[in-house]
């Protein structure tokens, strides 16, 4: 089976006065989820992942493996991926850290509730991985998507930061979650 992915490379670019190497990816050609994987196995110190909605089995998987092999996993979800049939399960079956965001609590403007959105993960303390990739097999098979990784230590900075902002003050522990929103959870259907 021939793998079709296109790996664009960039010059390096400045970003906080450090040269960034950035990669871009594209589904459904380039199997995003298959790379995501590839960055996972490859990681030795820490994966950070904050995503909207997470159900590829794959991804959950290698988080669990890399987690197994000593590797630091923590994961946040927005509430979305608590409600659907989820991969999150296998995470918490797991150990793997993971955080509900919940700030959603505090309505905006126009009176609906927030969401988080991100779709990002931090490797160690200097690979980022985003874009519009969520962690679901539609986004990597069907959907129109992009994930690009960035390769610098300033920029992985900014995301650590944001990462643990977002843990610290607008996410509460899964059990915690489910805890005080019992009925937002559905009943689990198979993993």
């Amino acid at each position: 089976m021939k793998k079709f992915f296109t790996i664009c490379l960039c010059l390096p670019i400045l970003i906080f006065g450090e040269p960034v190497e950035c990669k871009a990816f594209f589904s459904p050609k380039d199997r995003l989820a298959d790379r995501l994987v590839e960055l996972i196995n490859r990681e030795k110190t820490s994966v950070k992942v904050a995503v909207y909605a997470m159900t590829h089995l794959g991804i959950a998987k290698a988080l669990v493996a890399a987690k197994e092999r000593g590797v630091s996993v923590e994961v946040i979800v927005d509430p979305f991926s608590v409600k659907i049939r989820s991969a999150i399960h296998r995470l918490i079956e797991s150990g793997v850290p993971l955080f509900v965001w919940d700030r959603g609590i505090q309505m905006g403007v126009s009176g609906r509730k927030g969401l988080m959105h991100d779709k990002f993960c931090i490797f160690g303390e200097g690979l980022v991985w985003t874009g519009s990739f969520n962690f679901t097999n539609d986004a990597n098979l069907r959907h129109q998507e992009n994930a690009v990784t960035l390769e610098g230590r300033e920029i992985a900075q900014q995301y650590l930061g944001q990462f643990s902002h977002m843990k610290l003050y607008e996410s509460r522990p899964y059990q915690e979650y489910i805890t005080l929103y019992p009925k937002k959870i559905r009943a689990k259907k198979g993993g």
